[in-house]
């Protein structure tokens, strides 16, 4: 089973957690790591590191919430360290959702790409699709 980490700032990664069981139930091999104002950055990816270890079965996938932050930063200087990690940004609930139900059908290649897939495919207005829709 390939192991999910939700690396956001502030606590958008627990709440992102909470909200994918709401569909799938309790997520196994998940952690959710987050930075806060006054983190130590160094203990953060140190921490980082510890997830990947803990959840290091077969792979990883570590879903960020800003390109560029430090979150996707610490993520991806760790994926480039290891083969079996990988790295996306702009993590939103389709995504994890998608993650969880294909994560032991596909690789942690095609879960990238379909979770990229799925994040923008969700990404909609609703008031503007009902108004073509009259």
């Amino acid at each position: 089973m390939i192991g999910l980490i939700i690396a956001t700032h502030g606590n958008s990664s627990v709440e992102l957690i909470k909200g994918a069981e709401m569909f799938a139930g309790p997520l196994s091999q998940c952690r959710a790591w987050t930075l806060n104002p006054g983190d130590d950055i160094q203990k953060g990816e140190q921490m980082l590191e510890e997830y990947v270890d803990e959840l290091d079965q077969e792979e990883v996938l570590i879903m960020a919430d800003l390109f560029g932050g430090t979150p996707s930063n610490l993520a991806t200087k760790i994926a480039l360290r290891r083969e079996n990690v990988e790295t996306v940004t702009g993590v939103n609930l389709p995504m994890i959702i998608q993650f969880v139900t294909e994560r032991e059908t596909q690789t942690l290649d095609e879960l990238v790409e379909s979770c990229i897939e799925t994040a923008q495919d969700g990404i909609k207005c609703p008031t503007k699709i009902m108004k073509e829709r009259r």
